[in-house]
Parts: structure tokens; sequence; C-alpha cells
């Protein structure tokens, strides 16, 4: 009996050469039978259209549009079509699978070949940071009979399968079946048998394999079944329950949900931190993988310090996902690692070099995606785009919010079993995210589909909400105490807004986010992005007058904060709190009035008019009642100690601000952080350092400062820390003699406000380096930074130091010999100290007016200077400023002052002191 070919009603003979239906030969020409044996011979595979070139016409050029034509040929002698393929099936691009079920017959019927190892070819593959998950994929298959390698696409699933396949022990026999052609889930018993080198004879194929594979021991994998995944399933099941010995290891982008299966996510290889040395780079397996890759196709790479933050950067904008890297490092052919970091923001376009050996979902980052992509349900495929407008972790009920399917929880969980969606508890509540190269190719789809600005607007609704019921939360507690982490919403919060306020935004919409997101953008000090969203919505609500009038009153008082202006905007300030304060008037609003009221007393007090800011601390005092919050009482008496103050009354404000900080214990922590800008603890011991270091408690000062320092730090507020670095931290460790002390602080301002990019705190730094200068004896270098300094703060309306500033720009000057232009410089000072009020340093005026006189001799210098030091002593006394006297008092005995004002020493007046701080030239 000769060997035959059995499919549906035709055999064929290969020894004959004929083709038979039901009896009847069938005329085909030559190769067009060749072809078929060709096919019949591998049921369910795959040939290629150069494999079937190759076997029929193997020594003779073909062009692939012979091949088609005999194909068409053959499907018409079989009945067969090409939409609705009975037999012989297109896989486009690639060559034709024989998907009807062949009986063969003959003398070697039921025979069995040995089933084939893991192809020679390709050793064990070598592996970056995977080792731990191949030995756990390794115990669970000693621990269970069926394990599923599951992880989304590109990840190394079958790279680690073969790895865990190598390291088999003994002499179990291994049967890898890639299923990733396999067109129709039901031909794998088909594939198995035909890779197994089954003859079958009955119809009952799964009973032929078991029968087979029950005497050996045997690790079957199966590579690719998610695009088949309830064919594997329940083909796994069976043959699990018809051996004994046989184990199967699977690959899949979800799980098979089989009996019996165990499960081993695959992640993404793990990253090193941004900007690493290449050392500490080479340590992480995701850039380990990215220079192995980008050394092969260079034929010689090395990754030095100045690569490494660029292939950092790669590896970590695809998500350390192995193939995403490999692709990447085979764009280094045509351009370096800096250019492809920059060009990655379309990682889609640039991703599209993959092995031409490679599987067609594998040779670009694209088609990988689309893989995925396609086997999902359309409501799956759905709820994927919209939860592409996500940036970062979100909460199932926020997934609820966005997705306009009701089942969000069933969608859900879908996306996480088939490796679309990431998912992790760290608490109670589940969190979900998308790696960023699936919400990049969502995104394209969502906005492909034409339902971007529907899924954005439920998104930034529900945003709006979240933000709108925490703002009581956001106000009073600590960024510790949230109920959860709200600064992980700020990327979302980002993508929102450019959204609502653009083209096809809904601008409205935008406005409410805007209001809703203030206390959120203080408390993280996100202050540019703050002013931008600010000074859209604003523009719109005032081209449209009583549209939203409480909206309209809230972005004015955040457009008033003075670090949500740059340096040049100072009309933003006591315009836009006027505003403000009028519209709550209007409105009834004592929360905003208060508010307005302390901003135009921040502008007083910054403006250095301390008795305008004494008259609106009074009106504070008065409305203050009225609040239903009682802190705003206590934040009143900070106001007017710090007041007293600048008034040079430094007793009364010392004993005001202690009271204060007594009565502010009670009050629950963060809230007037968000309402009157900065800690409230924060700002009145600023004041309440200053007072000490005036009244002559030098390290009670110092100590303060760094209690005070340390403690914003803790509350990790960056504004309060950035207010006591300036207003208290340099100036002090300046005044102390402290040069060192004072250079760390400098630093620490200059670096916090540079990053933070305030840039009025920033200027502050530069003035008091420049004081530094001036010590030094580099006059000329502190003149020039002094003044481009000084210039900043006066464009912002910010001249609180200014006659102090003075001070050091008059001595410098005076350094220079330029003794006219210095006494002019302190005499503005003095002039603007009794026109506003200001007295805090009036002693210190003084006394370096009488140094400056001094240099000039003129014939009534020494007469001059005798006044300045009388004025300056006789207003220290007055005010209690031991601090300034005791500068004074220093320079009488330094520069014999003494015979020139005998009338200077007294009771209040100690012994010259060996250990006071130098005075400044």
């Amino acid at each position: 009996m000769e060997e035959a070919f059995h499919f549906g009603p035709f055999s064929i003979v290969p020894t004959k050469r004929s083709l038979s239906q039901s009896g009847s030969v069938v005329p085909l020409g030559s190769r067009a039978l060749n072809i078929l044996l060709f096919l019949v011979a591998h049921p369910g595979e795959l040939k290629t259209n150069a494999e079937i070139v190759r076997q029929v016409w193997p020594d003779t050029f073909v062009d692939e549009a012979n091949l088609r034509v005999h194909v068409s040929a053959l499907r018409k002698a079989l009945g067969d079509t090409q939409r609705e393929p009975r037999f012989i099936a297109n896989v486009p691009g690639r060559g034709y699978i024989f998907i009807a079920p062949v009986e063969r017959r003959g003398p070697t019927a039921g025979s069995a070949t040995p089933p084939h190892k893991l192809r020679p070819e390709r050793p064990a593959p070598r592996i970056f940071g995977r080792e731990h998950a191949v030995a756990a994929i390794s115990d669970q298959l000693r621990k269970g009979r069926l394990v599923t390698v599951a992880g989304p696409g590109g990840m190394g699933k079958s790279t680690v399968a073969r790895a865990v396949v190598s390291g088999v022990a003994g002499d179990n026999e291994v049967l890898w079946i890639d299923l990733s052609e396999l067109g129709n889930g039901n031909l794998i018993p088909t594939v198995v048998a035909s890779t197994l080198g089954i003859l079958a004879r009955t119809d009952d194929l799964m009973r032929e394999i078991a029968s087979v594979l029950q005497s050996r021991n045997m690790l079957l994998v199966m590579d690719s079944c998610e695009h088949v995944v309830t064919s594997a399933a329940e083909f796994a099941e069976n043959l699990l329950a018809d051996t004994t010995n046989l184990r199967i290891l699977t690959t899949s982008r979800e799980p098979l949900r089989a009996e019996g299966e165990r499960v081993h996510r695959l992640p993404s290889l793990d990253l090193p931190p941004p900007a690493a040395t290449a050392e500490i780079a080479l340590k992480s397996p995701a850039v380990q993988l990215f220079v192995e890759r980008a050394d092969a196709c260079l034929g010689g790479y090395e990754l030095t310090d100045e690569d490494s933050p660029h292939a950092v950067d790669i590896c970590t904008r695809l998500d350390g996902i192995a193939l995403a890297i490999e692709l990447a490092a085979g764009r280094l052919e045509a351009i370096g690692v800096h250019a492809l970091s920059r060009s990655l923001t379309d990682c889609f376009k640039v991703l599209t070099r993959g092995r031409r050996t490679a599987l067609p979902r594998h040779q670009t980052l694209r088609a990988t995606m689309d893989w995925s992509y396609l086997l999902l349900l359309p409501q799956e495929q759905q709820a994927l785009r919209e939860l592409s407008v996500f940036r970062g972790r979100f909460t199932l009920e926020a997934a609820s919010a966005v997705l306009s399917d009701p089942e969000a929880d069933e969608l859900i969980a879908a996306l996480v079993a088939k490796s679309l969606l990431v998912a992790e508890t760290p608490f109670d509540t589940p969190l979900y995210w998308l790696l960023d190269t699936t919400r990049l190719y969502a995104g394209e789809r969502l906005l492909e589909s034409g339902d971007t600005h529907t899924a954005m607007a439920r998104f930034a609704t529900y945003l709006s909400c979240l933000l709108e019921a925490a703002e009581g939360e956001l106000h009073s507690a600590s960024a510790n105490e949230w109920s959860q982490d709200f600064a992980q919403q700020v990327p979302g919060l980002r993508a929102a807004l450019d959204w609502a306020f653009g083209e096809a935004g809904d601008v409205l919409l935008g406005v409410r986010l805007t209001v809703a997101a203030l206390p959120l953008f203080f408390r993280l000090s996100l202050l540019d992005e703050c002013l931008a969203a600010v000074t859209l919505a604003i523009n719109y609500l005032d081209s449209r007058p009583d549209l939203d009038e409480r909206s309209r009153m809230k972005l004015y008082a955040a457009l008033g904060w003075p670090q949500m202006r740059s340096t040049d905007a100072r009309e933003h300030g006591t315009s836009a709190w006027t505003t403000a304060l009028g519209i709550a008037e209007k409105l009834g609003d004592v929360d905003h009035q208060l508010r307005a009221i302390w901003a135009l007393w921040v502008d007083a007090i910054n403006r250095a008019e301390p008795r305008s800011g004494l008259q609106l601390t009074d009106r504070f005092a008065v409305l203050a009642p009225s609040s239903p919050d009682p802190a705003d009482a206590i934040v009143g008496r900070r106001m007017r100690g710090a007041t007293l103050h600048w008034l040079g009354r430094h007793e009364e404000a010392r004993d005001e601000l202690q009271k204060m900080v007594a009565e502010y214990e009670r009050v629950p922590r963060g809230r007037h952080s968000v309402r009157f800008q900065f800690d409230q603890r924060v700002t009145a011991r600023i004041i309440l350092a200053r007072c000490f270091w005036v009244l002559g408690d030098e390290d009670a000062a110092l100590r303060e400062v760094e209690e005070t320092v340390r403690y914003a730090k803790e509350i990790r507020h960056h504004l309060s820390l950035s207010n006591v670095l300036a207003e208290a931290a340099c100036p002090l460790a300046l005044l102390a003699g402290r040069d060192e002390l004072a250079a760390d602080y400098i630093r620490l301002l200059r670096d916090h406000t540079k990053a933070l990019s305030l840039d009025v705190w920033h200027a502050y730094a530069d003035c008091f380096e420049a004081e530094l200068h001036l010590r030094a004896g580099r006059y000329d270098d502190c003149l020039r930074q002094l003044r481009r300094s000084m210039h900043v703060l006066r464009e912002a309306g910010f001249t609180l130091f200014q006659t102090i500033f003075q001070a050091v720009e008059a001595q410098a000057l005076s350094g220079l010999c330029l003794h006219d232009e210095a006494r002019q410089i302190i005499e503005a000072a003095l002039q603007h100290c009794a026109s506003s009020g200001e007295r805090w340093c009036l002693p210190e005026l003084h006394r370096v007016a009488g140094l400056i006189t001094l240099e000039m001799q003129t014939s009534d210098a020494s007469s001059l200077s005798r006044t300045h030091i009388r004025a300056s002593l006789k207003a220290a006394r007055q005010d209690g400023a031991v601090g300034w006297e005791r500068r004074v008092t220093r320079d009488m005995v330094l520069r014999r002052f003494s015979s020139a004002v005998p009338e200077a020493e007294g009771p209040n007046d100690p012994h010259p002191l060996a250990a006071s701080p130098p005075s400044s030239p």
C-alpha cells in the first residue's frame, strides 16, 4: 500500500504524483502539485514564499508573482477561495498555510519520530536581568505541570522561555511549538502531531498525541499563545489530563486561565537612576542590553559617562521593554546616542528596523503594539484608547469616571490580564498605569477614533471633582497626611489643562480645573505653570463679565501671589489683589477678603512701607473675628508682630510673635500655608530670629534660624524654605560675621530658587553674595552684582531690604574712593526711612553714613560724622537694638570715634566685645 495524504474529499499519492477527488483524477500542473505536496506534508505550519520557491524551483530564480499564479491554479483545482479558504490560507506578505486536517495513510502510518529538541542553531540566549525570573519559572515547573510566562509584547517572554529550556536538567525531551503564525487555534493538535511525526489514522488526534507523550519525560513549550489562547488552554488541559509526566511551558500576553496553571508575570527590565554615570548605569539590565546590542550593531561600543545620561534616558522612555531597547540600539548605525534620545518623542516612527529574521510583529515597535491591540475585543480596544488620557497611576474609581463603558471593573481586569495595563497594590487601593509606550500608542488610536474630546472632557471633569473635594485636605493637611498622593495627578493635570485651553478643548472646563488645582499648584510650588493656566483662565473670564465671578475672584487672588509673577511684572500684584478684594466684598466672601488684605499688607511690607502695613494689619484684625476659622485672628497677630519689627519696635514685635507661636501650636498644620502663602510658624520664627539678633541675643537668633530651616525642609514647603533663607538665614549669618555659614545659606537659596524659578529670592541671593565681595575687598564685583540684582528687585516691587543693600552699595563706593556718590546713596536710604516709617536698620544706616563721611576729608567731615554716630546710638538705644549698638561701639574703638563722641559711652554701652564680628569695610 502506497503512502497517501487524505484531506476532505481529496487524496494525493506522492509517488504517483496524482491528486484525486472521490476517486476521480483532478488535473493539476507539476508546479502546483509540488506546492500542494509541500504544504500537505506540513499541515498547520506557515511556509514562507521563499521556502516554497526554494522547494519547487530549487535552482531557478523565480519571482513571487509566478508563485501566486500557481497557487491560484491549485486553489481552483481544490474549489478553494481566497476569501473563505478551506484548504490553503494566505498570510499576506509572508506565505501560505495548509489549514485542513490531513490524514496520512501508508506503510509507515502510526509511527512517530522522536520529538525535536530546541533547534541547535538557537543556542541558549544571553539574558540580562532575568536570572531571577528564569529561576522562579524553573521552580514553578517543578511544582506544577503548566506554567505561563505572561507579559506585554516585546518584554522578552520567548527569550526567557528559551533560557528556562536550556537549563532543563537530565534527559528531558523538549518540544518547542511556535504558534505565532497559526491562524486557527483548532490546528494546534495538528501542528503538535506533525512536529512529533505522528501519522494519524483516526479522528481522535488528541489521543494519538497523548499516547506518544505518555511514556516520555517531556517539556512542551507553546510559544505565543495570545491569539489562540482559548484553544491553547483547552489543548493544554486535555493533554495534561491524558498524560502523567508531561509539563507544559507557554508564553502569552495573557494567562491561559487553564486548570492548574501557574502564571509568572514578566516585568520590564530594571532601570538605573536618572543621569547615572556609566559605571552605575551598567549595573542596570536595561542599559546592559542596550550596550550589548549597540556593540553588535556598530562593531564595537563602550558606554562613556558622556553617553550614559542619554542611554539611561532612552531605556527609561522605552519602559525597559527589551524589544524596544534592541530596536533603539539598532538605530545607532545612523544617529548617535544623544540624537537618538532626542528623537524618541515619536518612538513608533523611529523604532522600525528589527532583525530581518524576526517575526513581523517584532520588526517594529508599532507592529508589536498592533498585534496586542488587534487581539482585544472592541470594548477593550475602546477602554485602552480612553485610558491613554491618564498620566501615571490611577484608581478604578478614576478609570470608571473616564471610561464610556459602565463595566469598568471588567474591562480593567481584562486589560491587566492581557498585559496592557500594569497593576499594583501598595496600600489598600489597587493602582493601575499604562507603560509609556502603550499609552502613546493608545493615544494615537484615540486620536484616530475621533473620541479625544469626549475622553479628555471626562478626564478633566474627574480631576476637577477630585481636587474640589480635596480642597480642605489640600489646605489643612501636610503632604505626609494626604489621603492620597495628589502629586501624582500633576502630569495628568498638565495634559488636561493643555487640552482644555487648546484649539479643540473646553475653555470653561479649563477654568474650573485651574481654580480647583490652585491649592495643589501652590502646595507643590509649581508656580510657573500655575501662572500660565491662571492667565489663560482670567483672560477668558474677563472677556465674559459675570460668567463666573467666584472663579474670577480666586484666579485674581492667585495671580496676586508675589512669587506667581516674574520680576518684570510688578503691576500684577497690587492690582490683582485689589480686584480680588473688590469681588470678595461684592460676594461677601470673608475668606478672600482676608486673603486680599493680607496680600496687600505683604505688598506694603515688600515695598518697605511699614506705616501703610500697620493700617492694613488693623483692618485685618477687625475682619478676622467674622471668619469661621479662629486661626485667622492668630495670623493677624503675626502680621502685627512683623510690622512692628520693620517699624523698629523690636521688643513689642518679639512679645507679639512669641504669643502668636504659642497660640498657633493649637492650630491644625498646613491650612494657612495655602491661604496665606507660607507656613505661619516659619514666617513668625523668621521675624523672631531677626528680633533676637537686633535685641542682642545673637546665639538665640542663629539657633532659631537653624531650627526653622530644618522645619521648613521637614514640611517640604519650598516657598517657606526660600523665605526663611532669604529673610533670616542669609542676612543674620552676615550680621553675625559668619561668612562661611552665610555662603552656605546663600548657595542653598540660589540653588533652591533657581530650580523653582523664584526670581525675586534668587536676586536676594545675589545681593547677599555681593556683601561677601565687599568684605573681601572686591568692590567692583560687589557693585556690579548688587546693582544688577537691586534693579531686578525694584522692578518687581520688592524693596524690603533696599535700604540695607544701599548701605552695602555705599560702602563699596567708598572703598573705591567715590565718597560723594556713596554719601548720596546712604542719604537716599535715610530719606526713605523718614518718609515710610521704616526703622529696623536705621542705626546701621547712620553708622555707615558716619564712616563714609569721615572718609571724605572735608572741613565739616568730622562734625557730620559725629552727628551720624550720635544718631545711630540714639536710635539703637531708643529701639533697644543692642545688636546695632554693638556695631557702633566697635567702630568707636577701632576708628577712635570715642574722643569725637564722648557722650556715646553710657550704661547701655558694654565694653567692646572681643568676639564681636568684624565690621564691613
